[in-house]
């Protein structure tokens, strides 16, 4: 796998730290030194016999076509794979394979070390697993570096895609799935999964979204097999070969000569699963890819490279996965090397080059007919079958199944932020935007339901904060319409001119933000929410945010300000303050020092108080920051609430790693995150904590 730019693999991160630990770990280097030494050591009949010859060719012809070559031969099974598959393994070492096995490894361990390299950056933190249970797993090891399959390949292509598809690279992504079906045909039993992906996860429904990158993938395969459309012998060798037809073999009679052909009915129906999300997750998109390859894998007698496509991705969720044991798939393994040594072409002791023999278990027992040789590879059969069978079950159970009610994955997790004006309400939303990012979140502000624009009359009247200014159950109506996944029609209150735009659709997200003056107000409004933030900074210091404000942005004078305080004074008290009870966490800025010159615009030293209900248990978090000194906390229990006091200083290197370490497998809801220093990074993670909890507890 090339490192790139386009890939996201690039070796360091914006500030400089090594994003690729992975390759420093010493498992890595000891599988790495294990998978050289047996390509030097190993190859299977396939590997020797047919796949070397085939590559080798190629290049010593001169580029003469190999499949019209081999098919004439009589090799019509020497090479069932399309054209990339043979420029990969070639141009990377291929060419020169019949002076030793191990150089056609080389683009094949380079496809292993991508797929590691994209699971390491899924799976950010829990590179020593993936190590243990992928890049040291003894049948994917068996497969590629002793029995000499292929499998690899196109894995790498595929994972490589997907990974490019979460980082929304959809043109880059379907360019590398269109090379990865050119290298094995079977890979588009994804691309429905892909299209379902692009269009629950693309608000604006737009058919372009779908159709460029289908024809993207459509014309880089057209094109890499274009140079061989024309050869009989191709067609049928890669599109034709002997084990396409097995596919309708898994099958039962029905009405006279009809059929039910059981792979594609199975299929159908994980695809009419996927259909039932309103969002399908990065997790669930993998769980389905795996699950296909599983459904070709249960009905048909499998080939020992076939596992290749389905480990990976029963590791990876077995890893995100943390209640998920991994016992199973160590089961599997092993049920997998005994199918494969009971089987009358097992190659187990034939595929050591400095070897001669010729001994199989198989002919072993029915030389000294111990036992019908018949039973023991169909009971190994079973073993193997009824392995896959459970897992794929407990990866349904605790992956598909738990997914459907997940919330931030495949559900809208509505967060509101009330207070009153001038309190911080838009800081305190920018720093959830810098965490989930534009992508991730949608953000309704309540001024865009005020009933009048700026200098109308009835503002003579009634304050901003009083309920008969503002449409409020309109409000009510919209959010509700967004946490169903549906968009909605809405205007939007300019603060610059203090006019309302014309309607525009707002489109529902994994994290929608109500920021506004009555959020919990109204009990049918406020029910809404999965999470109710309440500011109220201490009066002083909220004076002098208001004014500051108002005065550098407004133009308004000092006194001017002050007027209009006195006459919200009353409505604050009664329409906005009144709601901080109804709140799940209550954000308290003061500062440390009397403000000796409220409203000059000056910075002030800030320390933080917050309030929390006592259903959200934080102290894995206060544990956890307790490794940093120099923010120093005091956690104290009241009557119905828990209360912090912070102050202090943290830098966002240390947010940043304590955040990956309890947002688990919720991780792709905060990509390419901007943390805070300080006060306000520790909102972050504290923001985060308390939503991750409270997603999963809801779910």
């Amino acid at each position: 796998m090339a490192v790139s730019d386009s890939l996201h693999f690039s070796l360091k991160d914006k500030k400089g730290v090594f994003k690729l630990e992975i390759l420093r770990n010493r498992l890595f280097w000891i599988g790495l030194v294990l998978k050289v030494m047996l390509s030097f050591l190993f190859a299977g009949k396939f590997l020797k016999e047919a796949f070397i010859p085939f590559v080798t060719y190629f290049f010593e012809s001169g580029f003469d076509n190999p499949y019209e070559f081999f098919y004439n031969s009589g090799a019509v099974d020497a090479f069932p794979y399309p054209p990339f598959m043979l420029y990969f393994l070639g141009f990377l070492g291929g060419f020169a394979a019949n002076l030793s096995p191990f150089l056609i490894r080389i683009p094949m361990l380079l496809a292993d070390i991508g797929i590691l390299l994209v699971l390491s950056r899924l799976l950010k933190g829990k590179e020593t697993k993936l190590l243990k249970y992928y890049w040291l797993s003894p049948v994917l090891i068996y497969i590629t570096y002793i029995h000499g399959q292929l499998d690899v390949v196109p894995i790498a292509f595929l994972l490589a895609s997907s990974y490019l598809l979460f980082k929304k690279k959809n043109v880059f992504s379907a360019v590398v799935l269109g090379l990865g079906i050119a290298a094995k045909t079977n890979l588009v039993l994804v691309i429905p999964f892909y299209v379902l992906y692009l269009w629950k996860n693309n608000n604006e429904k737009k058919l372009a979204k779908l159709v460029i990158p289908a024809l993207i993938t459509a014309l880089v395969f057209f094109v890499l097999n274009l140079p061989y459309l024309d050869s009989d012998s191709f067609l049928k060798m890669v599109y034709a070969n002997r084990e396409q037809p097995k596919v309708w073999n898994a099958s039962f009679s029905m009405i006279g000569t009809l059929q039910y052909y059981i792979i594609p009915g199975v299929y159908l129906i994980l695809l009419a699963t996927a259909t039932r999300f309103k969002r399908i997750s990065k997790d669930l998109f993998l769980i389905f890819i795996g699950f296909s390859f599983s459904v070709l894998l249960i009905f048909i007698p499998p080939q020992p490279g076939w596992y290749f496509w389905i480990l990976p991705f029963f590791v990876y969720f077995a890893i995100r996965e943390n209640k998920f044991s991994f016992l199973p798939i160590l089961i599997l393994q092993l049920a997998f090397f005994a199918y494969f040594a009971l089987t009358a072409d097992s190659d187990y002791f034939t595929v050591f080059l400095f070897s001669e023999s010729n001994f199989t278990l198989y002919g072993f027992f029915e030389e000294n007919q111990w036992i019908s040789i018949a039973v023991l590879p169909s009971l190994a059969l079973t073993f193997l079958q009824t392995c896959l069978l459970l897992n794929v079950y407990w990866i349904y159970k605790w992956g598909i199944k738990k997914n459907l009610e997940k919330k931030i994955k495949n559900k809208p997790f509505l967060i509101g932020i009330g207070g009153d004006s001038g309190v911080g309400k838009s800081t305190l939303t920018e720093l959830l935007t810098n965490l989930f990012g534009t992508d991730n979140m949608t953000i309704i502000r309540g001024d865009d339901m005020h009933k009048w624009e700026r200098g109308h009359d009835k503002w003579d009247e009634i304050t901003h904060l009083s309920p008969k200014a503002n449409h409020l159950y309109e409000d009510i109506s919209h959010l509700k319409t967004l946490k169903d996944g549906k968009k909605v029609l809405r205007r939007f209150y300019d603060h610059d001119t203090g006019k309302f735009t014309a309607p525009s659709v707002v489109y529902p997200n994994k994290v929608i933000v109500f920021e506004g003056l009555h959020p919990f107000y109204i009990s049918a409004k406020r029910n809404l929410f999965d999470l109710k933030v309440f500011i109220e900074p201490e009066e002083s210091l909220r004076l002098h945010w208001k004014i500051s404000r108002d005065i550098q942005k407004r133009d308004y004078t000092k006194e001017k300000v002050l007027y209009q305080l006195r006459l919200r004074e009353e409505d604050s008290n009664k329409y906005i303050r009144s709601q901080a009870p109804f709140s799940d966490i209550k954000v308290a800025y003061y500062a440390i020092d009397d403000i000796a010159d409220i409203g000059n615009g000056e910075d002030v030293e800030l320390a933080l108080r917050v309030e929390l209900e006592t259903n959200i248990d934080i102290n894995d978090l206060l544990d956890k920051l307790r490794d940093y000194p120099t923010l120093q906390i005091a956690h104290d229990y009241g009557v119905s609430n828990q209360v912090l006091n912070v102050r202090g200083t943290i830098l966002s290197s240390e947010i940043k790693e304590s955040t990956y370490g309890f947002i688990g497998d919720y991780d792709e809801f905060i990509e390419d995150v901007v943390f805070q220093n300080d006060l306000n990074g520790f909102l972050q993670l504290f923001f985060v904590y308390c939503i991750v909890y409270k997603a999963k507890n809801k779910s």
